[in-house]
């Protein structure tokens, strides 16, 4: 009986400890670049319009099928309209302006599936990090900015060439499915630059969709 036991038991701690290995070794890609579309959502869509954006992250295990990435994301605003920042003694009409840069972290958990008996890996990811909007500064321009003519000299209109960003801590939550080195992925965000700043309207919109091709490498 006592044989048995322990036979029981080196059999129990033996499958553990393979399938332990097997876990803890299962590959995975250190680089994912990621190219897409944000999507905003709500009144965020009265100033911005589905804009391109991508990403790279640099991936490293935590434990087991657990990931931790580092990256960041460049977004390139289409512009739909302006909206209202109050300054230190003016209200101005203003309008996003270059690229909005986000930098974060995520944490991703992995599962390996089979569909169609092809291998797919289903990552369900938390990201964490700080969000900057970039716009007109039409509070403090450069002094390079001034009153330019056209061609015939009949209009003269005047440029800005200083930015400003609005900053805020953000957070997203997705999935994404992979085969092979390849794979769609789809986040929701959240973005609430308001909740940062007293300058721009509580109602300037929060929530967006990313929608993105990645490639692991």
């Amino acid at each position: 009986m006592k044989s048995l036991l322990f036979l029981a038991s080196f059999l129990f701690f033996v499958n553990s400890n393979s399938q332990e290995i097997s876990i803890d070794t299962t590959r995975f890609e250190h680089f994912k670049f990621e190219a897409g579309y944000l999507i905003p959502l709500g009144n965020l869509k009265s100033k911005i319009d589905t804009s391109q954006q991508f990403a790279f992250w640099y991936r490293t295990r935590i434990e087991h099928n657990d990931l931790l990435d580092f990256g960041f994301t460049i977004i390139i605003p289409k512009v739909n309209d302006s909206f209202v920042y109050t300054g230190k003694d003016s209200v101005f009409n203003v309008k996003p302006k270059g690229v909005t840069i986000q930098t974060a972290i995520r944490v991703n958990k992995l599962y390996p599936l089979k569909l169609l008996n092809k291998k797919v890996v289903f990552e369900w990811s938390s990201t964490f990090g700080a969000s900057f909007f970039s716009f007109e500064d039409k509070e403090n321009p450069e002094d390079t900015s001034g009153y330019y003519a056209d061609e015939n000299g009949s209009y003269s209109y005047h440029i800005d060439t200083n930015t400003k960003a609005l900053t805020c801590l953000y957070a997203a939550q997705g999935v994404s499915f992979t085969g092979k080195n390849i794979g769609f992925s789809i986040n929701y965000n959240l973005t609430p630059y308001n909740w940062f700043t007293k300058r721009i309207d509580n109602h300037f919109g929060k929530s967006s969709l990313s929608m993105a091709i990645h490639y692991k490498l």
